[in-house]
């Protein structure tokens, strides 16, 4: 009996659940868009497998997600808690000394686990794995309460030089699973064993941060999909371009923080190879992001870590992304200096950019490309609109940013294109000139529902 089947590729983005469907015995494929759903995703993510048919005839799905990474970008995780030894409790906001602002003191930083939820508790190994204060179990269970009573919904725990001996980490953890209401509990050594005390604070606390977003959603998917009498693989592809099960993914969660990015790239670099085009650049804009990779040789670049956002450090391999908050959904606005900004906040596929219609009164990028006449109204992607609602766009952009600018509706509609251009660019060349690479050898490969529209 032949092993072939079908299997179905599944991006969902901050806006669009872009869904790719192959047949390996006819090796013919197909392919749907349909909306995100965002805040139920599930019901975009099924919906789009139903329009290839029974979803119980499907052999595998291979799911890549940006839900990790839009939750980081728009800070928009679970409240966590973080125990650790004492003395350490800032390790944090510390960070490695750098500040967002190279010039002057300014620029704000907050860490996604608040201060009050960072909690100090007795134990000490040194750096040579000798225990040197055995930790107390019973403070550590103790701290675990006050945590959940302050509204925990993960934990994270790091103890100092954990790495070179994880017995207290071990200790604490088993006390803390013994009391805690969920799964959502890892320590560090779990996490990433590695010397660096803020690199393995920042990813298992990120971690944390992800656990109970990605695990909901997770949940979500697997229960539509029993629903639909589905018994085939089901994986989720990692930030290194790699897959892994859906039980490893919510231990993980962090392992998916570019699942989505890394899944085009590998595609990008594959199709770039066949057409004779080894070095290029790949550009994913979707609904909330503008993710950047560069394809040397032909071959994708891992790297030992990465920022997601100022920060933000993850320290897992994964393929080599910049990721910057300006998408097709991200909103732009005039800040208090009278600047023009736009993104990292995006309007999702809920309620959407104002021309949805979906009760959104702030605009965005995507409206400003449907003023500017760069994406054709009448013919709406996604299936589910008719039209797109040109002057509810004007009117957003006039009086959120014409207004306070003194600028024309169109006047200001090209200036968030610019300035999110700009920002596109930015992340580019932090991939290509600031790391040793003329982009004049690369060639672009735009991807995502409004790569295109930008590339030039």
């Amino acid at each position: 009996m032949s092993r072939l089947g079908t299997i179905v590729g599944v991006d969902v983005g901050g806006t669009f659940t872009d869904l790719f469907y192959f047949d390996e015995a006819k090796r013919t494929f197909r392919t749907n868009k349909v909306p995100s759903n965002r805040g139920d995703e599930a019901t975009g993510f099924l919906e789009g497998l139903q329009g290839f048919g029974a979803v119980s005839h499907l052999t595998s799905i291979v799911h890549g997600t940006t839900v990790g990474t839009n939750a980081l970008l728009e800070r928009k995780g679970a409240r966590i808690g973080l125990i650790t030894t004492r003395g350490f409790r800032d390790v944090l906001e510390m960070r490695r000394r750098d500040r967002r602002n190279t010039w002057g003191l300014w620029g704000d930083f907050i860490p996604v686990v608040e201060r009050d939820m960072r909690a100090e508790v007795d134990e000490r190994v040194l750096s040579d794995g000798t225990i040197r204060t055995a930790v107390d179990v019973a403070q550590v269970a103790a701290t675990a309460r006050e945590l959940l009573a302050k509204g925990a919904q993960a934990l994270a725990i790091v103890f100092i030089n954990a790495f070179a001996n994880p017995e207290n980490e071990r200790r604490a953890l088993e006390a803390v699973q013994a009391i805690w209401p969920n799964d959502n509990v890892a320590c560090s050594s779990q996490i990433l064993p590695e010397i660096r005390e803020f690199e393995r604070t920042s990813t298992t606390a990120l971690n944390a941060y992800l656990q109970p977003v990605v695990g909901s959603y997770l949940q979500k998917l697997q229960n539509a999909l029993a629903g639909e009498a589905f018994d085939g693989r089901f994986h989720i592809v990692q930030s290194n371009g790699g897959v892994m099960s859906t039980d490893a993914a919510r231990r993980f969660p962090i392992r998916t923080a570019l699942s989505g990015p890394a899944a085009g790239v590998i595609a990008a670099a594959e199709i770039a190879k066949a057409a004779g085009f080894p070095n290029v650049i790949t550009g994913d804009l979707g609904g909330t992001s503008f993710d950047v990779s560069l394809v040397v040789d032909g071959a994708t670049s891992l790297a030992a870590q990465t920022t997601i956002d100022f920060g933000l450090v993850v320290r897992t391999p994964m393929i080599e992304i910049t990721t910057i908050g300006a998408g097709g959904g991200s909103i732009a606005h005039v800040d208090a200096g009278g600047l023009l900004q736009v993104g990292p906040e995006s309007a999702g596929s809920r309620p959407g950019p104002v021309c949805y219609g979906g009760g959104n009164e702030r605009p965005t990028l995507t409206d400003a490309n449907v003023v500017l006449g760069r994406i054709n109204a009448e013919r709406p992607i996604g299936g589910k609109l008719k039209a797109l609602d040109v002057e509810a766009s004007k009117r957003a952009i006039a009086r959120h940013v014409g207004e306070p600018l003194g600028l024309g509706v169109m006047e200001a509609a090209e200036a968030i294109v610019r300035i999110a251009d700009s920002k596109m660019a930015g992340a580019i060349r932090l991939m290509s000139i600031e790391r040793g690479h003329d982009p004049a050898r690369f060639a672009a490969v735009p991807f995502g529902g409004g790569g295109g529209l930008h590339v030039s």
